[in-house]
């Protein structure tokens, strides 16, 4: 049975692209515009995480409201964030992707957000966003920037309106919640999770209202 609280946060290695698109159709099921994108991307990286990614979502999209992976039409916010056009009862998602992994979070009648990053930073990385991060007992820098990356990208805003003032606090349950002085009354409803889908990427998850966490792969 369906839980509408339920979250789904679906990951992807990037070495299993190629899979998914022989199983899904390929830029076949791209928009135009979409395609017009893909071409661009001048890095075979680059392409494979962006196809990857537009896969990927339509996959949990269409596992999470029982629709064909066609049925999805996308718009963009003003930080590029992708969004549907239709309000499909509420469904919302987030994508992210880095060297190695694509992760696709879908929730229903809340906002979300998702980032994914390669740990560990090397030392000018972690030196750079140290000066940017709040503190948080326990936690690394690679480990509050990609809770702030959630958190924010989650409330559909960038990084330049609200990253600093951010400060986060580990529960004894492993979740974190977040302290914003910029946003106070929003962020009282946010609830964040730290995951290590491998030994190289760490994977943080921002959903309003929280909710059980599901973590799922594609079986294709």
């Amino acid at each position: 049975m369906n839980d509408p609280r339920a979250v789904d946060l679906w990951t992807l290695p990037e070495h299993r692209v190629e899979e998914l698109v022989l199983g899904m159709g390929g830029l076949d099921l791209l928009t135009p515009d979409e395609r017009a994108r893909h071409h661009r991307l001048l890095r075979a990286g680059s392409r494979a995480r962006f196809l990857g990614g537009r896969l990927l979502c339509r996959l949990a999209l269409s596992a999470r409201a029982g629709l064909p992976p066609d049925t999805w039409r996308f718009t963009h916010t003003r930080h590029g964030r992708p969004e549907l056009t239709a309000d499909h009862d509420g469904l919302r998602f987030n994508l992210s992707h880095t060297d190695g992994l694509i992760a696709c979070v879908v929730a229903q009648g809340r906002g979300c957000g998702v980032d994914v990053e390669r740990v560990p930073f090397d030392d000018e990385k972690t030196r750079l966003l140290s000066a940017f991060l709040g503190d948080v007992s326990g936690a690394s820098v690679s480990e509050r920037w990609v809770l702030a990356e959630a958190y924010l990208k989650g409330l559909g805003v960038g990084l330049a309106e609200g990253l600093g003032g951010l400060v986060f606090r580990r529960h004894a349950d492993g979740r974190f919640t977040v302290a914003d002085h910029h946003r106070p009354t929003a962020a009282a409803r946010w609830r964040l999770a730290l995951l290590r889908p491998s030994p190289h990427h760490l994977v943080a998850v921002a959903t309003e209202g929280g909710g059980p966490l599901r973590t799922r792969t594609p079986s294709i």
